[in-house]
């Protein structure tokens, strides 16, 4: 599919934190990945997640993935609090998306391919819950600015997750949740749950990419993630 799914395979921005990252071509050229870059990431994370008024399960789902990578890749779990104290902060706090995103490119002499692949990891947060609200368009035209995006490639990822994945969430399930997540009806909401851990890390495109897939398999991974996702909620409300 063009250009911009070869982008999305590098996905890779926050797998950064363990193997993917550090192995993207595009950044061959920066630093190693610390717990600076950690920090600075973690508050655009926290600008999107609640440019809309509110953190969202997916959403929260998504940065817990993040947070284990990065202590992963950093060898250190005791920095996941620091972290989410970090993300907390920055949920709160007057600085701008742009302020955040200007900075950080100045720190790492970021050059256009690695702007370009934390904006899609940006945007797969941003879609996590299958929406692109005005709000999280905004704060992404603002980092997009900070990094130095320019506007037709800015647009143009836009447009492409906007093919991909918001048509895909307004779309209901066709397909029976318990056969998506490969269990039996009788299945107790502790299977349920462990399976959706399971299945949701297997297909995670950060995961993918790390592991040296290609940009097809990451595609159609981050496709059945959200069936995955879909189908939780769906046994979720059912079994409360």
């Amino acid at each position: 599919m063009n250009v911009f799914l070869i982008l999305i395979a590098a996905i890779v921005i926050f797998y950064a934190l363990s193997k993917g990252y550090l192995k993207n071509p595009a950044l061959q050229g920066a630093s190693k990945f610390d717990l600076n870059d950690a920090k600075y990431i973690i508050k655009l994370l926290a600008k999107i997640a609640k440019s809309d008024g509110n953190v969202s399960k997916e959403e929260a789902y998504y940065i817990s993935i993040v947070l284990d990578d990065i202590c992963l890749k950093l060898g250190n779990s005791a920095i996941r609090q620091e972290l989410k104290d970090t993300f907390n902060t920055a949920k709160q706090s007057k600085e701008s998306a742009f302020g955040i995103a200007l900075e950080y490119k100045t720190l790492k002499n970021l050059d256009t391919r690695s702007s370009v692949n934390l904006i899609i990891f940006l945007l797969n947060l941003a879609y996590a819950d299958g929406e692109f609200s005005s709000a999280e368009r905004d704060i992404l035209n603002e980092i997009c600015d900070g990094l130095g995006v320019d506007k037709y490639t800015k647009e143009g990822l836009f447009a492409e997750f906007d093919k991909e994945f918001k048509v895909k969430f307004q779309t209901q399930i066709s397909k029976d949740p318990y056969e998506i997540l490969g269990l039996s009806k009788d299945a107790s909401f502790e299977e349920i749950k462990k399976q959706y851990r399971k299945l949701a890390r297997d297909n995670h495109p950060d995961f993918l990419a790390g592991s040296g897939a290609d940009e097809k398999l990451i595609s159609e991974a981050t496709k059945k993630l959200q069936e995955i996702n879909e189908a939780y909620e769906i046994l979720k409300k059912e079994k409360a």
